[in-house]
């Protein structure tokens, strides 16, 4: 199932560069900083968690800056994602029946156009970590593989999502009422240590919170993630990823029914 779908995507490769492109295009028309935007945005939000973490709560983490951003960049690619992803087909329903298009097509753009915006949003935090951080090291060699695991996580929630979506657009709600609290069970603007024990053991089953680590580690800490983390996400990742795509491609026959 996997393997045609791979070859389909091969045949319209052009089809997808051109959806990649439109997504991009279509976000940042007729804005004056286009992609300054994704470098922005996540610099005002350190700053407030910043102000809110130090000043409200009056704990402090080290290189705050750094520690946030390598978790929220990560967040926001999962989450606008998969958010962009839950209405995908039925955005393109009018296209769908007009002519035959692999479904998954849509699921994949939308994840390469963020890929792109995460890229951009990445500069800023390089150059801090060259700043006020610990430089640059040989364990960021180690990115490309949490970057993996979370594509995989990322495609498995939104496959599902654009499948059920389909049939019941409330999903669309509630994933987004979902996401909020979602975030703040893993620890992306506050320190693992500040938790009860009874919170970290819970916090601990959250597969992004591992996802997350995998990724913070070589930044952040500039060492390789703990191998139990690289596990857990690895293995959350592909069951996900796999669960996914059996519900997309078990109910993607019935989508033109309904779109």
């Amino acid at each position: 199932m996997i393997k045609e779908e791979l070859l389909q995507l091969l045949r319209y490769k052009d089809l997808l560069k051109n959806l990649v492109f439109r997504d991009l295009t279509v976000r940042y028309k007729r804005s004056v900083l286009g992609f300054c935007w994704t470098m922005v945005n996540p610099l005002i939000n350190t700053v407030v968690f910043a102000l809110i973490f130090t000043t409200i709560f009056r704990f402090a983490i080290k290189d705050f800056v750094i520690y946030f951003l390598s978790g929220y960049q990560l967040w926001i690619l999962f989450s606008q994602s998969t958010i962009l992803s839950s209405r995908c087909i039925l955005n393109n329903g009018p296209l769908l029946k007009k002519v035959y298009l692999p479904k998954t097509i849509f699921v994949i753009s939308i994840l390469l156009s963020e890929l792109v915006n995460f890229g951009f949003a990445m500069l800023p935090l390089f150059f801090l970590m060259i700043i006020i951080g610990k430089g640059l090291s040989l364990a960021l060699f180690f990115l490309p593989v949490s970057l993996i695991i979370v594509i995989i996580f990322t495609l498995g929630i939104s496959f599902t999502l654009a499948a059920v979506t389909v049939f019941f657009t409330d999903i669309m709600d509630i994933y987004q009422l979902l996401l909020l609290p979602w975030m703040y069970l893993t620890p992306i603007v506050y320190p693992l240590e500040i938790l009860p024990p009874k919170a970290l053991y819970i916090i601990k089953f959250n597969p992004m919170y591992h996802i997350v680590e995998c990724f913070r580690a070589p930044i952040f800490l500039g060492q390789l993630p703990d191998l139990l983390s690289v596990v857990c996400a690895g293995l959350s990742a592909l069951v996900v990823f796999i669960v996914g795509i059996a519900i997309f491609a078990k109910l993607s026959d019935d989508f033109i029914y309904y779109i």
